[in-house]
């Protein structure tokens, strides 16, 4: 009981922290706040890799904003085009699993319920 207890503290702790810490750099205020926070936390990144890092990846490239949001952009509409085929398909989709139910149920019933009927 208090190993679970501690474990659950312990997550919202984190959990609140990680929040407060992303809401402290503006991470979650208006568009030019994040960009800036963005840019500040991407120049941090950069200046702070390790030797090793630098010699065998040739350092870490961090993108700019614009490529960034051509990412979510493309993903967006992937998504949106994935939930519209899904919605469109949904009435075969339905109609053939349930003509499948239909007959699997029916044939439960007749040789499981009536098992004098049809012979």
């Amino acid at each position: 009981m208090a190993l679970s207890l501690v474990k659950n503290v312990t997550k919202v702790v984190i959990g609140g922290g990680a929040l407060y810490l992303t809401y402290d750099q503006g991470i979650w205020g208006e568009g030019s706040q994040s960009t800036k926070a963005f840019n500040r936390i991407s120049s941090q990144l950069v200046a702070k890799q390790p030797p090793y890092v630098k010699e065998r990846l040739g350092g870490v490239q961090v993108p700019s904003t614009e490529e960034m949001a051509e990412n979510v952009r493309n993903g967006w509409n992937s998504g949106v085009m994935k939930v519209c085929s899904g919605v469109s398909a949904a009435p075969a989709f339905v109609g053939k699993y349930s003509e499948k139910a239909t007959s699997s149920l029916a044939l439960f019933i007749r040789q499981n319920l009536h098992p004098n009927v049809g012979k």
